[in-house]
Order: structure tokens, then sequence, then C-alpha cells
């Protein structure tokens, strides 16, 4: 009788702790739940808040950029070579459009010194410095060159200014000076050497392609 009743007593004392640890564990679960759920509602708002911010924070693009819109399309190019004395005349193509409304991407395709000619461009406004800046990379050439210039409202001019190799393989001041005038354009390209001065070395007049 008393082995039976010590049995009973030790059964009673293992299903107390049973019941005590399956409490402990479901208790422990439950506040991990509630903790896991109130950090993934908190991770939705922040990211709803930085999404939000992010939106409100994209610039606008101002006046600044209406002659880069004006570029956008289809453009057919004659090219004015000076660099061997005596003007030679050919013809290229240009395709440019906006990225956004902040870059205006050129590609252009034509002959120049009787070599076929590839180039591509990026033309932006730096509100913070009030520059039109450039890049400029093509297939007759293995480096990049960067500018940075102005545009004249009343003369309706942009001027950029850059430094890239020359003829001679040196690096030279590149001048271009692009003029607007009843929806057409003249670039005027002009290189000072090193030790050298200012020479014009290509114009090219762009009429855009009818639709």
């Amino acid at each position: 009788m008393h082995h039976l009743s010590a049995r009973i007593s030790n059964s009673r004392r293992q299903s107390a702790i049973q019941f005590s640890f399956s409490t402990f564990q479901e208790v422990k679960m439950t506040d991990s739940l509630k903790l896991f759920t109130f950090a993934f509602g908190c991770a939705i708002v922040q990211c709803g808040l930085l999404q939000s911010n992010a939106v409100a924070q994209v610039p606008t693009a101002g006046p600044e950029y209406d002659v880069l819109r004006d570029d956008a399309g289809e453009w057919d190019v004659e090219i004015t070579s000076y660099a061997s004395g005596t003007p030679e005349v050919t013809k290229g193509i240009e395709s440019n459009r906006m990225l956004g409304d902040f870059w205006l991407i050129s590609n252009f395709e034509g002959k120049m010194m009787g070599l076929e000619f590839k180039g591509h461009g990026t033309t932006g406004y730096d509100a913070e410095a009030k520059k039109y800046v450039g890049t400029w990379v093509d297939s007759l050439s293995p480096g990049i060159m960067h500018m940075k210039g102005d545009y004249d409202k009343d003369k309706k001019t942009m001027t950029l200014v850059g430094i890239a190799p020359g003829m001679d393989g040196n690096p030279a001041k590149h001048r271009l000076t692009t003029v607007y005038k009843d929806g057409r354009r003249v670039m005027t390209m002009y290189i000072t050497l090193q030790g050298g001065e200012e020479t014009k070395f290509m114009q090219l007049a762009y009429t855009r392609k009818e639709k």
C-alpha cells in the first residue's frame, strides 16, 4: 500500500512538473510571438516612413532643363571639319532622349576625317554649382571629356568647356558653343593645344528630322 501511495505521489509530481513546464513554454512562445509581431509592425511603419520621405525628397526639374528637353528627338547633322586646314563637309545623325527629367542622353553617328565615328554624350544641370555639366566619349578616343558651362538665355547660346586629348595626344582645352535659333542649333568646337592659340576645329549644324 505504501509503495502504491508513493507511486501515485510521484506520478502527481511528474504531472505537475510537466504541466508547469508546458505552461512556461506556452507563455514563452506567446511572449516571443507578441515581441516578433511588435518588431515586425515597427519595421513596416519605418519602411513606410522611409518610402514617403524618399518620395517627398525627389527634386523637381526647373526651367534650366527646358533647353535640354528641346534637344530631345532625331536630328540630321551637317559636319564641317577644319582639322586639315580645308573645310570638309560630311553627314551624320544624332538621337537624343531624356533620362527622367534631369539628363539628356545623346547618341551620334557619322563620318569624321574619313573615318566612321560614333559618340555618346550626357548633359545635365548642377543646381548647387548653377552650371550645366556634361560628358562625352567617342570611338576615336580612349578618353572621356567632362564639361561644365553656362547657358545665355538672351543669346540662346550654351557654352561648355572641358579637357580632352587633342590631335597631338596631349590634353587640350575644348570649348563648345551651341547657338539655338528657329528650332535648329549650330555647335562650334574650338580647341586650344598646349602652348598654342585657340583654333576652330569643327562645326555641326543640326536640323530636326521630319516625322
